[in-house]
């Protein structure tokens, strides 16, 4: 992987991480996300006006993404739900990088070197040590939970392929992830307003939010969106997921969270898989 594409990947997996403990920090975590997703729609109206919309051939796969984008997030709830929040996570995420590895072939053309699947496999096994750490401490995982993961997963990892294709014939990048997101941000504030929330009220009590996590996931999602154009899907999705290995180091180095020996494994797992795919 080109280096400015892999150090671009790091820095969307890292600001990917912070905003995402930020919105878990938040009191009411439900209400963080809606104000994160709509904040991030409001400041790229002004993209929009600017630069215009994307090219015309993208605008189905757009349409697919912010649909299954919606739908991704009813299954994260629902997987959370049913389970532990340590336990589905990880898990999710872990198993989104292998769908794309083998999607990527016939939807892509995109067949991963030896490297990159073995850097790919070595994520995904650290995210899911990761998951089944959790399972084994709070003994939460159950048959319906594990489905809804699996599916969680599969329709995630579809968005991911629906992203990637939308911003290849999208044209400019930049355009692209503005419209997802301008999107994004009006489909959940119907949502929210359908589900008796005062939007307006809701974003000005999240308002750090709104504001500056809102603003930390739109460079995290704008350099994903780049990165999609410059390599390939699956390698550019396990990169994203190592920010799960931001976090750990965040819970370690700031929260001072202890770390068992199945989470340093899972650490040089990730660690090992990053110095993979740059090879």
């Amino acid at each position: 992987m080109d280096i400015v594409v892999f150090g671009a990947m790091l820095a969307s997996a890292f600001l990917h991480a912070v905003w995402n403990a930020w919105v878990k920090s938040r009191r009411d975590s439900n209400a963080a996300v809606a104000a994160l997703v709509i904040g991030a729609g409001i400041p790229n109206i002004a993209v929009i006006a600017g630069l215009g919309w994307p090219a015309a051939p993208a605008w189905p796969w757009i349409a697919c993404t912010v649909t299954l984008s919606i739908a991704a997030l009813t299954l994260l709830g629902a997987a959370y739900r049913e389970g532990d929040f340590a336990v589905a996570f990880p898990m999710i995420r872990g198993l989104i990088p292998v769908v794309l590895v083998v999607a990527a072939v016939p939807l892509f053309a995109e067949a991963p070197t030896l490297f990159g699947t073995l850097g790919v496999a070595c994520v995904s096994a650290g995210l899911l040590l990761i998951g089944w750490e959790a399972a084994r401490r709070t003994r939460t995982v159950t048959l319906k939970g594990l489905a809804l993961i699996a599916l969680a997963a599969a329709v995630t990892a579809a968005s991911v392929l629906t992203d990637a294709k939308g911003s290849r014939l999208g044209g400019n990048p930049l355009v692209y992830a503005a419209t997802i997101a301008f999107l994004n941000g009006v489909v959940m504030a119907v949502l929210q307003a359908l589900r008796g929330r005062r939007v307006d009220r809701m974003l000005v009590r999240e308002w750090p939010i709104t504001i500056f996590a809102a603003l930390v996931s739109i460079v995290s999602y704008q350099l994903y969106i780049w990165s999609l154009q410059q390599a390939p899907v699956a390698l550019v999705s396990a990169m994203r997921e190592t920010s799960m290995l931001f976090a750990l180091l965040i819970a370690l180095v700031i929260l001072r969270e202890r770390f068992g020996l199945w989470r340093w494994l899972a650490v040089g797992l990730m660690l090992g898989g990053l110095a993979l795919m740059r090879l």
